[in-house]
């Protein structure tokens, strides 16, 4: 198949099977689909929803990726998390996506909420990466538990978010996480070569309109934004490191950053 024709196809596709804005796979019918085929081909179906989204899975050996990014969760949460937990440890993942970094995590931990805005994300997570001690859930869920959790971790996903809903998803990670707890954040930074929101949104191109309208940017933002942001949300103790040298993931996160911070 062309590439033009397979973009095409595959933009058809994201818009029938899309909540709008982010939310990806947000149709409601979506999320029954993998519930609905039989067992033989639970995986299969969950991989190629997931290859719809423009977040996942780009070629065309979806197995071969999904391996891929098992792997790659296990050696971040490896180097980057072990640290932070423990096996009394309640941790909660924002934006989980799959739940390979979620899977990853509950093997060391006494129980993962896995928080994604898209149900039909979530549905294939508990297909491709369900455990005993993984709750999957959307944001709303999430905040309308009462349970303290003792870390919050989020990989590749503040720099799909705006300003407004980075906000807000801070606002429901400061309710949540108790007292003492720690908050960890991956971001992108203008210094590695991502765009700001302001310069995405100064950009009048037919592509950069598209991309805006559609929710595809990834938004730079520099450590003193993410700090400023992130004490107007109550956080304290802010240390903002490059993760360069601290993993050996074969990844985009390896060459950016994370914030760390405490309630």
């Amino acid at each position: 198949m062309q590439p033009k024709l397979r973009s095409a196809l595959r933009v058809a596709a994201g818009a029938v099977t899309s909540a709008g804005s982010q939310n990806f796979l947000g149709a409601q019918w979506v999320s029954a689909v993998p519930r609905l085929v039989p067992p033989a081909i639970r995986e299969q179906t969950a991989l190629l929803l997931l290859s719809i989204s423009p977040h996942y899975f780009y070629g065309g050996d979806r197995m071969a990726e999904a391996e891929r990014a098992r792997t790659t969760r296990e050696v971040l949460v490896r180097d980057l998390l072990d640290p932070f937990l423990d096996r009394d440890t309640v941790a909660l993942d924002f934006g989980c996506g799959p739940g390979y970094m979620a899977a990853a995590v509950a093997r060391l931990v006494r129980e993962v909420e896995a928080v994604d805005v898209s149900p039909g994300v979530l549905a294939c997570a508990r297909v491709l990466n369900g455990a005993p001690n993984i709750s999957y859930e959307t944001p709303d869920q999430a905040g309308r538990r009462n349970t303290p959790v003792d870390v919050v971790y989020s990989f590749a996903v503040v720099q799909h978010l705006t300003d407004t809903a980075f906000g807000a998803a801070l606002a429901l990670i400061r309710r949540r996480l108790r007292p003492g707890g720690t908050l960890i954040l991956h971001f992108a930074a203008p210094v590695d070569g991502w765009r700001s929101e302001a310069q995405w949104r100064a950009d009048s191109s037919v592509s950069g309109r598209a991309k805006l309208r559609f929710g595809l940017n990834c938004f730079g933002r520099s450590a003193a934004a993410m700090e400023s942001m992130v004490v107007r949300a109550g956080f304290a103790h802010v240390r903002i490191e490059p993760l360069t040298g601290r993993t050996s993931a074969d990844d985009d996160i390896a060459r950016q950053h994370w914030l760390l911070a405490s309630d």
